[in-house]
């Protein structure tokens, strides 16, 4: 079986990812708050690992270890070590069971557009980019901020940019990290042929929905059972909500067992 998942509901895989994003997440922040001498100290090895603070660093090894992770694995990156995502993860979960996702059309020239802009402002040596429009720069820059020891313009952008984001992750979950978020998207260059990708079984799949209703990257799409790798964060909530272990996270591509175009009897042509 080449399935990394059939856990009928179970939930191993997400269980695991919530516990090292949540632990991710908590180190970075206490090595940003300087709480704890270990805690710091674990922070800053995982603040080496983020993937523009290897890219100003020119840590080629984290580079290319983030390139192979994401071929592998696809964007996991996302929902394990970026804590902006870990934060936008918080706030969607505080949204009402009854309350679901919808599939959405990708945005895709507004990603191209807003990856490479950023990405040239950087490359001209701007400073705001840096600190504003990438995840981990957004977090550090937002957690320096509201710190401050007095109340400014600046603090109060920054408690502004921090209820947008959770209001935008309420309402469309990973909304942001699919559409404005240049490290989203140029990881979703290369996870959109990742070996590992999540793959809808159309002989049990039932059409409940239940994947789309919890799937916050809103890249389930039950009318082609296709699921827009480019997009997902591999958050793994999809697997314990299917009833039929219709959906896995797996190496390989499901083929209908009856196909729809074979035919079933042999037939002889004429001499």
């Amino acid at each position: 079986m080449n399935e990394l998942s059939r856990n009928r509901g179970q939930g191993i895989l997400m269980v695991i990812r919530i516990t090292v994003e949540a632990s991710a997440a908590f180190f970075i922040t206490a090595a940003l708050l300087h709480y704890g001498t270990a805690s710091t100290a674990i922070g800053r090895e995982l603040i080496r690992l983020q993937p523009e603070v290897a890219t100003a660093a020119l840590s080629l090894t984290v580079l290319t270890v983030w390139l192979g992770v994401t071929l592998i694995f696809g964007r996991i990156y996302c929902s394990t070590l970026c804590p902006l995502g870990a934060l936008m993860d918080l706030a969607a979960r505080a949204r009402p069971r009854a309350r679901v996702y919808r599939y959405s059309r990708p945005f895709s020239l507004l990603r191209l557009v807003v990856m490479t802009a950023v990405l040239l402002m950087i490359a001209a040596g701007l400073l705001f980019p840096r600190r504003w429009l990438l995840p981990f720069g957004l977090y550090a820059s937002v957690i320096d901020t509201l710190l401050a020891p007095t109340v400014s313009v600046a603090a109060l952008m920054a408690a502004a940019v921090v209820g947008t984001l959770a209001a935008v992750a309420f309402r469309r979950g990973r909304f942001v990290c699919n559409t404005l978020c240049p490290v989203g998207s140029l990881l979703g260059l290369f996870s959109r042929r990742a070996a590992f990708h999540f793959d809808i079984n159309t002989d049990r799949c039932t059409q409940c929905r239940r994947c789309v209703d919890v799937c916050k990257a809103q890249c389930i799409d039950l009318n082609d059972h296709l699921v827009d790798m480019s997009r997902c964060v591999v958050c793994f909530d999809c697997l314990p909500e299917c009833p039929d272990d219709a959906i896995t996270y797996t190496l390989g591509r499901h083929t209908l067992s009856d196909p729809l175009m074979m035919p079933k009897y042999k037939t002889f042509s004429k001499k």
